[in-house]
């Protein structure tokens, strides 16, 4: 396995049904989360959800107000639940005009993108962002990248992982233009680490 990007896809498509039994019901911290990020924005904000799978999110976001677009690049994923208002896409190369949204929320999807292309995905955040924008970032906290097997969805299919730490993460948000102004951190089937950060 020599492609992380499109075997990871691969496998979401396989998984798409039982991941979004699974990942349906949201937890309690995100509500404080989304509030957090929403009131940084304008009144109906545009918001790009990014790596939204079956659109839990997107949906929660949309039920407060904002105009939200999913984008996954899993296909499976996108129709398990008919998102709509949806689009099969990369995050290292976003199907947006410069500025189009207010702000970015990518949950648990940065994670899947090779270390070596982060800071590509951090800047497309920001090229997509109007100046001032909002960013909610949540990823994996560790050392190390590589395969982890999909058994919790009845899969024996990996995806790639990418681990996190605060401050080289920081540093490539803020080489992309984004300001962290909060970080948070919830232990739950692995460590997450979580940042709300703006663009200057």
């Amino acid at each position: 396995m020599t492609d992380p990007v499109g075997q990871t896809r691969s496998t979401y498509d396989e998984v798409a049904a039982e991941y979004a039994v699974r990942s349906g019901t949201p937890w309690p911290e995100l509500d404080a989360m989304m509030s957090a990020f929403l009131v940084r924005l304008p009144e109906r904000a545009r918001v790009l959800d990014a790596g939204c799978g079956p659109g839990r999110d997107t949906l929660l976001l949309r039920g407060r107000g904002a105009r939200v677009l999913g984008l996954d690049l899993s296909f499976g994923m996108l129709r398990s639940q008919s998102l709509a208002r949806a689009v099969q896409a990369d995050m290292r190369a976003v199907p947006l005009r410069d500025a189009a949204v207010d702000g970015v929320w990518c949950q648990a999807a940065l994670l899947h993108v090779p270390r070596a292309d982060v800071p590509r995905a951090l800047g497309e955040f920001a090229r997509v962002s109007r100046s001032g924008g909002a960013l909610h970032l949540a990823v994996s906290e560790g050392d190390g990248e590589g395969w982890e097997r999909a058994a919790r969805y009845g899969s024996a299919q990996p995806r790639w992982y990418v681990q996190h730490r605060l401050e080289p993460l920081q540093a490539q948000l803020a080489d992309a233009g984004w300001n962290v102004v909060d970080v948070s951190r919830l232990n739950t089937v692995r460590d997450w680490l979580y940042l709300l950060a703006h663009l200057s």
